[in-house]
């Protein structure tokens, strides 16, 4: 009786071990399955078939356990059956426990190796980041450096713009500076001749008016002198009248004695051509004045033999 309730009360005993094992089991795997929720991003696929293995593995043992719980076989099978199942269990849990450890380490692998992604994600960032802004700081280089070169290439575009203007500018002061003194130079030359030329017309109109003054002098003095020649003429003229009335007076016809008329001739060439124009003058021979001597003694006779007659 007393070893049948000491095999009773072992059998109690591991039947109480192998019934809590299945609760010893479920918290293992709790435990173990706690970090895989922390890294269940990083290996949920992992995670979940080394914890599914688990779960089977705590199934199967618990219907191991149930298989030995006393049925209708004897104590001593259900106590091999008991042990081996206790054994298989321990089994499961070592490999329950390796398993777990195992996902615990891919875990951690698994969080190193997101861990090392994210900072290789940080490091292309940093890596682009950085390659942008060289990219950016070269772009402005070279758009400075097209700036300067284009800013240069205009200033020395403007400087060549400028220089030719300067040149052009200096041409046109001195071609304006030369016309300006050749126009003043011809301008005094032209001073010079019209200041000779009003000094030449002053003394031409001087020499005029002396000449005016002397002509109206001189032709006064020949009014004068003709007026006195005309005198003179007028003189001569009654002289040569008088002259020629003589003549005339000698030539007239006087009665003789006898009671004939006696006719007085003249003898003209012994007159001086002086008288004989005197009387040519107021016999009025046309052409006289051109006649010489013996002309006029030839057409006075012929005059005064008309009249004779």
């Amino acid at each position: 009786m007393a070893g049948t309730g000491a095999t009773g009360r072992l059998v109690k005993a591991w039947g109480t071990g192998v019934k809590d094992l299945p609760r010893n089991t479920s918290w293992l795997l709790s435990k173990a399955l706690t970090p895989l929720e922390a890294t269940k991003d990083a290996a949920g696929s992992a995670t979940q078939a080394a914890g599914g293995g688990l779960v089977d593995m705590a199934r199967h043992a618990g219907a191991s356990v149930m298989d030995v719980l006393p049925v209708g076989d004897s104590i001593e099978l259900r106590l091999q059956r008991a042990r081996a199942a206790a054994d298989e269990a321990q089994q499961a849990e070592e490999a329950a426990v390796h398993e777990a450890e195992e996902a615990k380490a891919r875990s951690d692998e698994a969080r190193q190796v997101a861990e090392r992604c994210r900072e290789y994600v940080r490091e292309v960032e940093r890596e682009q980041t950085q390659e942008v802004s060289e990219k950016v700081a070269e772009a402005r280089r070279e758009a400075d450096a097209r700036v300067e070169r284009a800013r240069a290439s205009a200033q020395a575009d403007a400087d060549r713009v400028v220089q030719r203007a300067k040149a052009e500018a200096d041409d046109r002061v001195s071609k304006a500076r030369e016309e300006a003194e050749a126009a003043q130079s011809k301008a005094k030359q032209t001073m010079a001749e019209a200041t000779a030329s009003l000094a030449e017309a002053r003394r031409l109109a001087d020499e005029a008016t002396e000449a005016t003054k002397a002509a109206a002098e001189e032709a006064h003095r020949q009014a004068a002198q003709l007026a006195a020649n005309a005198d003179r003429e007028a003189r001569s003229a009654d002289e040569r009248v008088a002259e020629a009335e003589k003549v005339r007076s000698r030539a007239r016809v006087q009665p003789k004695r006898n009671g004939r008329t006696q006719r007085t001739t003249v003898d003209f060439s012994e007159m001086t051509k002086t008288d004989l124009l005197n009387l040519a003058t107021t016999e009025d021979v046309k052409g006289r004045s051109a006649m010489n001597k013996t002309e006029l003694v030839t057409a006075l006779k012929r005059s005064t033999g008309s009249k004779r007659r």
